[in-house]
């Protein structure tokens, strides 16, 4: 409900509150019937004012709106992902779930659907979570670790899903375009992995033996920078108005 409409109806109510106090308390008059009425409509608009005051938006991206709550349940989700207590949360992980949030919101414009995570790569990230904190096998210690964290086990599962499948397609779009020569894996085998195994007094294998090993590791060192320039290059093109001085 806009605002001029909410302010039409406060306006409305109080002039037959103020017509009915004129006109007497008979119980069963028209008047004293819509006046009635008319408070309960008075008690919502101050339940939802109430609730706008709470739920505030902090951001805008793109003309996504980003609010109070979503901040919030994006901090408790990271600090359940990462096992740290709610009280020991500051700026930085104020600013870190937020700056997630942003990228999200950028992305979804970008992704509009096309890679919708599987219920086995969901539930693989949410056993991953548990095992974290030892509770693979413990349901009822899990449900009481969510239950401490303000977390339903059906809003972890939405949190989980959108971030694997955000993750998902970054790595579409970004991996296909990562190549790795065998000049850098010569390189890297010759300046980094062979020093470190000499210096713990060991003889290293050949670097045939563990070429595909260091391929694997330098691909995925190129597919996290291109998709930190990526991410950024988004960000410097899209709009994002910050609305409240926490996160700016």
């Amino acid at each position: 409900m806009t605002s001029w409409a909410k302010h039409g109806l406060w306006l409305l109510a109080d002039r037959l509150l103020r017509a009915q106090a004129q006109a007497g308390t008979r119980q069963g008059t028209p008047l004293r019937r819509l006046a009635q009425a008319l408070g309960l409509v008075l008690g919502l608009l101050l339940m939802t004012a109430q609730a706008e005051v709470l739920d505030r938006t902090i951001a805008v991206v793109n003309h996504h709106l980003v609010t109070w709550s979503d901040l919030d349940e994006q901090m408790r989700f990271e600090a359940l992902e990462n096992g740290r207590a709610l009280k020991d949360l500051g700026e930085a992980e104020r600013r870190t779930a937020f700056d997630h949030l942003v990228q999200y919101r950028i992305l979804r414009d970008q992704m509009q659907g096309t890679l919708p995570p599987t219920s086995q790569e969901v539930d693989s990230q949410i056993a991953e979570v548990r095992a974290g904190w030892q509770m693979e096998k413990d349901d009822a210690k899990w449900a009481a670790t969510l239950q401490s964290y303000a977390l339903t086990a059906a809003e972890l599962h939405e949190l989980v899903a959108n971030q694997v499948e955000i993750l998902k397609f970054m790595d579409f779009r970004v991996r296909p375009l990562v190549r790795v020569s065998r000049a850098e894996v010569e390189e890297y085998y010759a300046d980094t992995l062979a020093p470190e195994v000499i210096a713990k007094g060991q003889t290293p294998e050949p670097v045939e033996q563990v070429a595909a090993k260091i391929r694997e590791l330098l691909v995925e060192q190129k597919v996290n920078r291109e998709m930190e320039k990526w991410l950024e290059n988004l960000r410097t093109q899209s709009s994002v108005q910050l609305l409240w001085d926490g996160v700016r």
